[in-house]
């Protein structure tokens, strides 16, 4: 990989690339709050099922698929936005998705112009797309000459470093504490990235009921520091 596509991913993999994703903890916080996470071991598996059962059942899929069908295939991309959309049963994580996969987009068009991005933006501004954050780093990732290897690893790395960042605002945990668990936690992706790699297409499922309930609760938590 050329020194070029290293900084292209660095960036946008780091957490001050402006997509608002501080904004978000995908359900840590009311973990948080209800005592379900209270230290860097809860919040070590936190993010272990995060990678088995979100990254590596879905987000990830849909990345890869993506990658395939773009840019020749508009029909199956649009159809894996809207199936990833219906995976997720709460409100709150389709919209942070969405949120975060548009505001990387508009960046990103304007960073890398090119038509299939612009495209992609025409299909969510009007609907027939939701822009989910994870199909969008797909097209990005596409249009930058990315392997899909490369592109899996870095988004699992986005995502989980947006966790640490949310637990060290959210539970009595020190950084140097969560640096460790970041690194313990990113030991186990590369065995998730090669098993997502080696799946037949269309290969999406859903079952992180853990996530899903603190996810759908936190619209209800009584002060909240998050968007999700």
């Amino acid at each position: 990989m050329g020194s070029d596509r290293i900084l292209q991913i660095l960036q946008l993999s780091d957490g001050l690339f402006p997509v608002g994703a501080f904004a978000f903890s995908d359900g840590l916080e009311t973990a948080v709050q209800q005592d379900e996470v209270v230290d860097g071991h809860d919040i070590r598996v936190w993010l272990e099922h995060y990678v088995d059962m979100v990254f590596g059942a879905s987000e990830g899929p849909a990345l890869v698929q993506t990658m395939h069908a773009f840019p020749e295939d508009w029909q199956r991309l649009e159809h894996l936005d809207h199936e990833l959309s219906a995976l997720r049963p709460s409100s709150e994580t389709r919209m942070s998705s969405r949120s975060l996969g548009l505001r990387l987009l508009r960046m990103c068009v304007a960073l890398y112009p090119a038509r299939g991005l612009e495209e992609l933006l025409e299909r969510v501004e009007s609907g027939r797309c939701h822009g989910n954050l994870a199909v969008v780093h797909g097209v990005v990732f596409s249009v930058l000459d990315i392997s899909e290897r490369e592109a899996l690893l870095a988004f699992a790395y986005s995502r989980l470093s947006g966790a640490v960042s949310a637990a060290l605002r959210l539970a009595p945990v020190g950084q140097h504490e969560m640096q460790q668990v970041l690194k313990d936690t990113l030991a186990g992706v590369p065995m998730i990235v090669d098993d997502i790699l080696r799946r037949p297409a269309y290969c999406l499922t859903s079952f992180a009921p853990t996530l899903d309930v603190c996810q759908m609760e936190h619209r209800y938590l009584y002060s909240r520091l998050f968007r999700s």
